[in-house]
């Protein structure tokens, strides 16, 4: 049984990303999405994540979770995605069984940390097919149910909980390959391989992130050393967001064009900036004083946030 207080966004956040559509930034507009160019969608996941800490992280998993639309099959990708509140959460681990069945399979297993897991439609997860091929697959969530195992310091309102499935039956359009866009669900976006696309994601929210520290942070009365500090951070941020912009409109330009992509610039970029901004965010902590360690104050928050999203694996 999952405790649910203080677990989802709030509702009032749910509300602005249905009204932006930012978990559908990356999905065809023929299922409701917003089909974005790479530079834009950062840009929104950048601006959800200076926002709420919590709210940006459903906002980067989730938008990310859909960006998966342009690889099912069209059949697939309509019954998914076509509702105005649809998005995906789930985990990349692999099912402990799957047996073939009428029309698709029963899948059985359990995952862990899905972020946005109180307002997710459908499941994902990994599954190696009684033939021996290893794809992705979507369940509905009807036959799930979560696992309440998120004992980190932030993120509290995102719902990042585990799953678990018994004989879930996940019909074969629910089915589908991560390096195969399909044509007709996809757009140029699905080009792009999918760990480059986590990257730049993942950049986005760091940045956002680290913003939204900055602008708490402002209400606060500082001393000379703790200002300097939050203006270094401030300035890295400004920085890291047009190096970021101007990186994904040169890959989004190589994506038009068919070109080769660097993909050693992108990794570059990435742990540059999430290290970079991690020790500004440590020399503000220690130069601020007590209100950083005040769990009563929103900056604390922030704070918290922004330490549990630099742990991802991407940046190390």
């Amino acid at each position: 049984m999952v405790d649910r207080v203080n677990a989802g966004l709030d509702k009032k956040w749910l509300v602005e990303v249905y009204k932006n559509n930012w978990f559908k930034l990356y999905v065809s507009k023929q299922f409701g999405g917003v089909e974005l160019s790479l530079p834009k969608g950062l840009q929104e996941v950048r601006k959800a994540s200076s926002l709420n800490g919590s709210l940006g992280w459903c906002v980067n998993l989730g938008a990310g979770a859909n960006y998966f639309s342009g690889f099912f099959s069209n059949e697939g990708a309509k019954q998914i995605f076509s509702g105005k509140e649809s998005v995906l959460a789930g985990s990349g681990g692999l099912a402990n069984n799957v047996e073939k069945t009428e029309g698709g399979y029963l899948i059985s297993g359990e995952w862990n940390k899905s972020t946005g897991a109180l307002h997710a439609n459908y499941f994902t997860g990994n599954a190696k097919l009684p033939s021996g091929e290893i794809v992705s697959f979507a369940i509905e969530k009807e036959y799930i149910s979560l696992i309440e195992n998120w004992g980190l310091a932030g993120m509290k309102h995102s719902s990042s909980y585990g799953y678990k499935a018994e004989n879930a039956f996940v019909k074969n359009a629910s089915i589908f390959r991560i390096d195969k866009p399909v044509e007709g669900s996809s757009y140029l976006i699905h080009n792009l391989p999918f760990m480059l696309f986590a990257q730049f994601s993942m950049t986005a929210s760091i940045i956002g992130l680290a913003e939204g520290v900055v602008k708490d942070f402002t209400k606060v009365e500082m001393k000379e050393n703790a200002l300097k500090s939050l203006n270094d951070l401030n300035k890295a941020c400004e920085q890291f967001g047009d190096d970021m912009t101007q990186l994904a409109e040169k890959v989004w330009s190589n994506l038009k064009k068919s070109e080769v992509l660097n993909e050693k610039e992108i990794g570059s970029l990435v742990k540059k900036v999430g290290k970079e901004i991690y020790y500004k965010v440590c020399n503000l902590y220690f130069d601020a004083g007590l209100v950083m360690a005040d769990e009563n104050h929103p900056v604390r928050e922030r704070y918290n946030d922004f330490m549990v999203a630099i742990q991802h694996s991407i940046f190390k």
